[in-house]
């Protein structure tokens, strides 16, 4: 899945409605890691690299059956 701009500034409006309603000190860490990953693409980077480890990563234990 592509994510695009717009919908990254879709998600951002729905950070910044969630966080009126319940304040910015909320404690629902994935509201924050999206908006992170909305806002930082050094994050966005990091955070591929990891998806794309943990499916190699998947792959070979599903290979030699551990």
């Amino acid at each position: 899945m592509n994510i695009t701009k717009q919908m990254m500034d879709e998600k951002l409006l729905q950070i910044a409605k969630f966080e009126q309603k319940y304040g910015t000190d909320h404690g629902n860490t994935s509201v924050n890691a999206m908006k992170k990953y909305c806002t930082d693409q050094k994050y966005r980077d990091r955070v591929h690299a990891f998806n794309k480890a943990s499916v190699e990563t998947i792959k070979h234990y599903t290979k030699y059956g551990y």
